[in-house]
């Protein structure tokens, strides 16, 4: 099982959102209050989000 994880200390949120644009499966959602891993038994680890984050919010685990 994949386990996502956003700090939302290091994350700009909703003024960024880099990582839900990116993401072919659509494990992010943005809103007002920032952003959230909604769907992440659809990841497929192609680490775009990793790439894109521009703080090093997000970590994946296996």
């Amino acid at each position: 099982m994949i386990n996502i994880i956003l700090d939302e200390k290091l994350c700009i949120g909703s003024k960024c959102s880099k990582c839900a644009y990116v993401c072919p499966s659509n494990v992010f959602t943005t809103r007002d209050d920032g952003v959230n891993v909604t769907s992440p038994l659809y990841c497929k680890m192609c680490k775009e989000c990793l790439e894109i984050c521009p703080k090093t919010a997000i970590t994946i685990n296996i």
